[in-house]
């Protein structure tokens, strides 16, 4: 998966200037309250984006992220960037009747290592699974910026278009209790662009915490 690449000793903001058709749609879960921008893939999997109203371009806003996949798929992945390497990479999978979620980054094309840059904290009111599909729901600090002074820095504007992208497998992961776990190569990989205008919410703070 190839995307954007972070501008050299600059702040890169994934905005809408070069970007064609939206893909997304606003969703309004009603198990969680959140209001989101959704794209649901040809697999049935769908990736979720919550902001806060209040958030801004180039600041590192918390962001809720959630994943509701197919219980046939091993793994399913969302990457903040668009593309395979250098952005945070969101990593879920069903652990019988938990789901693990595994922070991430790429630095080639290989299974990515841990990502410590990015945070998230399970909201256990939308996270869980049945007989038909595994779902999270969590926030995470450092999925909407990243990258630093040598590298470049990448900024999601919670006010435009990004370029947001998936890869899932069928296969299980290796250990799934382990968030660390490694994992197969992708079944599918693919892009869409993202309308994040449409994921505001005005009461974020307090619906993560009813969440919680």
């Amino acid at each position: 998966m190839r995307g954007f690449v972070a501008v050299l000793g600059a702040v890169a903001s994934l905005a809408s200037s070069a970007l064609g058709q939206v893909d997304s749609s606003k969703y309004v879960d009603p198990e969680t309250g959140f209001t989101f921008s959704q794209y649901v893939n040809e697999k049935g999997i769908a990736f979720r984006v919550a902001i806060p109203s209040t958030a801004k371009v180039n600041d590192n806003y918390e962001a809720v992220v959630q994943i509701a996949a197919p219980i046939a798929i091993g793994w399913a992945g969302l990457a903040w960037g668009g593309s395979m390497t250098y952005n945070p990479l969101t990593i879920v999978w069903a652990n019988g009747k938990d789901v693990v979620v595994s922070s991430r980054m790429a630095y080639g094309y290989f299974v990515p290592p841990a990502y410590d840059g990015a945070v998230y904290t399970v909201l256990k009111k939308g996270t869980h699974v049945n007989a038909t599909h595994f779902q999270l729901t969590a926030t995470c600090v450092g999925c909407t910026l990243w990258g630093d002074t040598d590298t470049g820095v990448t900024s999601i504007d919670p006010k435009a278009q990004g370029s947001l992208a998936f890869a899932y497998a069928a296969a299980p992961v290796t250990t799934p209790s382990n968030n660390a776990s490694s994992f197969s190569i992708h079944d599918l990989i693919g892009h869409w662009i993202h309308d994040f205008s449409a994921a505001s919410n005005a009461d974020f703070n307090a619906t993560v915490a009813k969440n919680a």
